[in-house]
């Protein structure tokens, strides 16, 4: 029998047994309801399965614990991109999934993340676009980590919910695969080498050529000056933050030392307030479950295929879960 990790339920069909299923928990809901038949375990499922079939399996799955839980009252959307970076690709697919699931702002928008950071200027856009299509509230929710430029996707919203294990970032822009205020911390440092060691110099500026351009080097600055710009244009439209929106921007951008700290529920509401952050939630419940089934599904995913699945717009839209050949570690 496969182990499973602990707080991950495995998904529905894995011949392991879960506390609580999501079949168990849609049966309290609908507890007159005929009972589906049984799937195949999904290690068994993807043996034959074609990407159209895993598609609409993953989606029927993914809609019980929505129904379970009482989302049908959200637009729900989701970006499910562990392994990648939040960029304009993502900025489009959720304006077509809020064009196809809410074009005449009858809901209120849901958005499930879990990234690790990306291109802070679709970010910026992600998170005005769901608030410009919610009908009176947008909902940023967090099971896991929403780090650096999903960070700035969250403070975009009315609320954030987050559970024991979700985490926000500092913003910390990306240039490339590098911190932008690491890059510039790590230049400040060479400076101060090569003023106290003369001789260094020329082999700092000789690797500083190969590894960087100058272009590059004014950007790091710039664009972390355009995240408090971003930010602040985000959380100044929260009722009793516009004063102090400043100075929270400021401390979520500069105000950490490393681009992976942890700013879990209690540091997010000595940022925040505890209005804005919320746990315990219906939305965090559906959130979880949807976070543990993903999870799994791509654990067998790799194991049968050597593939990943992402999902990056409507979380029910199949043109929005992607399968992707999994990248060599």
């Amino acid at each position: 029998m496969l182990e499973t990790a602990p707080g991950v339920a495995p998904p529905l069909g894995s011949d392991a047994t879960p506390i609580e299923t999501i079949a168990d928990q849609v049966a309290e809901v609908k507890p007159d309801s005929k009972q589906e038949p049984q799937e195949k375990p999904w290690q068994i499922f993807l043996q034959s399965a074609k990407p159209k079939d895993i598609k609409e399996r993953f989606i029927r799955e993914i809609e019980k614990p929505l129904a379970a839980h009482g989302m049908q009252k959200y637009c729900v959307l989701a970006l499910l991109e562990p392994k990648d970076s939040i960029d304009s690709y993502d900025l489009d697919a959720i304006f077509e999934a809020l064009s196809k699931l809410n074009p005449d702002r009858s809901k209120d928008v849901l958005l499930i993340l879990l990234s690790r950071g990306g291109s802070i200027e679709p970010a910026y856009q992600i998170s005005k676009l769901c608030k410009s299509f919610a009908k009176d509230r947008f909902i940023a929710v967090v099971p896991r980590h929403a780090k650096s430029a999903a960070t700035l996707v969250s403070i975009g919203a009315d609320e954030i919910h987050m559970g024991p294990l979700g985490q926000l970032g500092p913003i910390d822009p990306q240039l490339g695969s590098l911190p932008a205020l690491g890059v510039s911390q790590a230049l400040k440092t060479i400076a101060s080498v090569a003023e106290k060691h003369p001789g260094s110099a020329e082999m700092f500026a000789r690797y500083l050529r190969l590894a960087l351009t100058v272009e590059q080097i004014g950007y790091c600055d710039r664009i972390s000056e355009s995240a408090v710009q971003y930010a602040v244009r985000l959380l100044s439209t929260k009722p009793g933050l516009g004063a102090r929106a400043e100075g929270i921007a400021q401390e979520l951008v500069y105000g950490y030392k490393d681009h992976g700290f942890v700013i879990d529920i209690e540091e997010a509401k000595i940022h925040l307030g505890d209005e804005w952050i919320k746990t315990g939630t219906s939305e965090l419940a559906a959130a979880e479950i949807i976070y543990s089934h993903f999870e799994w599904v791509n654990f067998y995913l790799g194991l049968a295929k050597s593939k990943r699945l992402v999902v990056t717009g409507g979380i029910t839209l199949p043109d929005s879960i992607l399968l992707f050949n999994e990248r060599d570690e």
